[in-house]
């Protein structure tokens, strides 16, 4: 089984408000907003109810510890069963698409040995990287999972920006319809 962990930076993004410049005054993509968050997806042996509670609890402690991985001053962190919902002032009738860029396949052996003796010696794997959240205004799901792809995986100067193909590994993990002021799509 998996847990992930997303770990998100408080207040103003940087590097969130870059990429979204970027993408829409050097490359001409119609983006209505980005949000850049790392997820850390931990393989553990079978958990349920409260001992899968005090698993987390036990995970989040050790990234927390001394800010080894998060720092609590800076950054906030829950965990996710599934696809987060949309943020609340995001434009209606946008699809909200979760792309997770890692370096390689993601694999941090170091982190899961700090892991496995920290808090959790049933950590067998870990994988950790950028999850990059795409605002966008195509007409249905598969249009925008397939545009925000095309916007991750750099193929050429004027195109993609989020994944280098040859060292990185670009994956949609969920595709959300932002809805609008009465919950319905636009």
């Amino acid at each position: 089984m998996h847990l992930d962990l997303v770990v998100w930076r408080r207040g103003l993004d940087p590097a969130a408000e870059t990429c979204e410049a970027a993408l829409r005054d050097l490359l001409g993509v119609e983006v209505a907003a980005i949000e850049r968050a790392e997820l850390w997806r931990f393989e553990v042996g079978e958990a349920a109810g409260r001992e899968r509670v005090a698993l987390q609890e036990r995970l989040r402690d050790a990234a927390c510890r001394a800010g080894r991985y998060v720092n609590l001053n800076r950054d906030g962190c829950e965990w996710i069963d599934g696809p987060r919902p949309a943020r609340a002032d995001a434009a209606p009738g946008c699809w909200a698409v979760d792309v997770w860029v890692r370096d390689g396949d993601g694999r941090d052996p170091a982190a899961v040995e700090w892991f496995r003796a920290q808090a959790a010696p049933e950590v067998y794997d870990l994988r950790r990287g950028t999850l990059w959240r795409l605002y966008l205004p195509t007409a249905d799901a598969a249009a925008a999972r397939e545009l925000a792809l095309d916007i991750a995986v750099t193929r050429a100067r004027r195109q993609g920006l989020l994944a280098n193909p040859q060292a990185q590994t670009a994956e949609v993990l969920y595709v959300v319809p932002v809805a609008g002021p009465r919950g319905e799509r636009s």
